[in-house]
């Protein structure tokens, strides 16, 4: 005699991680909410509930199943009104740094406490790190340091440094008691990573028709990309004065002369970038110390 067994199976999906993420450009933030999850991406906010996936846990706005976060434990995948996005990152708990020139200072901020130096280090003030107010690519800080009123404004605007052009993401105004300091911030790294650079011309050539060419910077300081023929990788690291590339290798596949030839040209230049800036539209441009650079797009 058989006897029936009823089994019950219960398919259950990993939490998907709370906190912000980077995916490429796009920053955004994931929360518990209910079953789901709520996702912020710049002012906008989205209800997310969750739906079958062969692994991790994935979720979709009920209104836009375009619109949905895969999570793949610390990590994840991010789809916006159909668009995709890299690889979502867990942003670090890392201190943001600012400085200027004329008169030189510099701030760092922490979650702990906010520091402001100036005179050549000979004035310095420390203050807790208060709630910090937020508007329209704006975030303020507003607290009192050792007797002086203090405020810090973060523009979300690309600035470039007034002493070596390098780029930053973010415009800093810092007021002391009044008198007024500005400077730039954030990790000028973050203005290359996320994206594959469509490079555009090469020391003012376009790109041989047929050929691909790009760039991408990793945030764990390796390069790659298409160099027209073969597949190229590297490493890229920048200083207080600018951006190198160094270790750069292809693979070793032949091609027709003319994309041959622009392979050439195209890893001879990036042997020789010692800086770069973000001109209009966002293209990216790649400058040699004797004048040469390339130009690149977002995809």
């Amino acid at each position: 005699m058989h006897r029936a067994i009823a089994i019950t199976v219960l398919l259950v999906s990993s939490p998907a991680f709370a906190g912000s993420l980077q995916c490429g450009d796009q920053r955004i933030t994931v929360e518990p909410e209910g079953d789901g999850l709520r996702l912020g991406v710049g002012e906008e906010s989205f209800a997310l509930l969750p739906v079958v996936a062969a692994s991790g846990a994935k979720y979709e706005a009920a209104d836009d199943p375009s619109t949905s976060f895969w999570s793949k434990g610390e990590r994840g995948l991010l789809e916006l009104r159909g668009q995709s996005y890299p690889e979502c990152l867990p942003v670090p708990a890392a201190a943001f740094r600012a400085s200027g020139n004329e008169p030189f200072w510099s701030l760092e901020i922490t979650e702990e406490a906010l520091t402001l130096v100036t005179q050549l280090g000979e004035s310095r003030l420390v203050a807790a790190t208060p709630q910090p107010e937020r508007s329209d690519g704006v975030t303020r800080y507003a607290v009192e340091a050792d007797g002086r009123a203090l405020t810090v404004t973060l523009l979300d605007q690309r600035c470039a440094d007034t002493m070596t052009g390098m780029p930053h993401p973010s415009t800093i105004v810092v007021t002391v008691n009044g008198e007024e300091l500005r400077g730039c911030g954030g990790d000028p790294a973050s203005l290359l990573r996320g994206v594959d650079w469509a490079v555009l011309s090469i020391d003012g050539e376009p790109p041989v028709e047929g050929s691909e060419v790009s760039i991408a910077f990793g945030g764990d300081g390796h390069v790659s990309g298409a160099a027209s023929c073969n597949r190229f990788m590297g490493a890229y690291a920048l200083s207080g004065e600018g951006l190198s590339l160094t270790q750069v290798a292809t693979t070793m596949m032949a091609c027709p002369e003319p994309i041959m030839a622009q392979e050439q040209r195209f890893l001879a230049l990036l042997g020789e970038v010692n800086r770069f800036e973000i001109g209009d539209q966002g293209r990216l441009l790649l400058h040699t110390g004797d004048g040469r650079s390339l130009q690149a797009r977002r995809p």
